[in-house]
């Protein structure tokens, strides 16, 4: 029965310490995110990427420009990749970047093809 406590206690302490991983790891790419995108059309070549969490799932959208907000879909976080995609013009876009400190970059995929996406953290 000793052991059986001990055994109970050392996964409990061990899915803690996972738990606060993961939430320490979302803290990297929570904020807000100054991106660009020089090859995208007109209007879509510049903006906000919008990261926070909500239910301990990561969420966001993508504000433009002109002010127009986009829900992200599929957030994710892991390995110090950022990973997401959202619908701009019935299309599905997707994108897949490194975080670096307070630099992002990585690449977009639409289905005019692959173009660069850079971003600074500025919240």
């Amino acid at each position: 029965m000793k052991k059986l406590l001990i055994f109970a206690f050392l996964v409990a302490i061990v899915a803690g310490t996972v738990n606060a991983t993961v939430a320490t790891d979302n803290k990297t790419v929570i904020g807000e995110w100054k991106y660009e995108v020089p090859t995208a059309p007109y209007g879509y070549e510049a903006g906000t990427l919008v990261i926070n969490e909500k239910e301990g799932k990561l969420a966001g959208h993508v504000k433009f420009a002109d002010g127009y907000k986009i829900d992200l879909k599929n957030v994710s976080f892991t390995e110090g990749v950022f990973k997401c995609g959202l619908y701009v013009d019935y299309e599905y876009v997707s994108i897949k970047a490194k975080v670096t400190g307070k630099d992002l970059t990585g690449a977009v995929n639409s289905p005019e093809g692959e173009m660069k996406i850079t971003a600074k953290k500025v919240k």
